[in-house]
């Protein structure tokens, strides 16, 4: 099959931000860029793969925390919401 023969695909949810937040390594770009033996996406593999698009899942750090390992839990029901921000 060759690259012209491939059906567009599109992920409707893919973790590749957070697998690249995670990383122990320093240069996250070059693990996306020339891939990594599993996970999720990369680019080489995208590629082969007629990736087209995709939803990436974010998980911004809440201010305080800077540790790169940390994913902030979810807010509860009880929690106040922050303020709003201007348009």
């Amino acid at each position: 099959m060759t690259d012209t023969d491939l059906i567009p695909v599109f992920d409707g949810h893919n973790d590749t931000l957070l697998r690249l937040y995670q990383s122990k390594e320093a240069d996250v770009e070059k693990l996306f860029i020339e891939g990594t033996p599993g996970g999720h996406i990369d680019l080489p593999r995208a590629r082969k793969g007629g990736f087209a698009g995709g939803m990436f899942a974010i998980f911004p750090p809440p201010v305080e925390k800077t540790k790169r390992s940390a994913v902030p839990p979810a807010p509860s029901d009880n929690e106040p919401l922050p303020p709003e921000l201007p348009q």
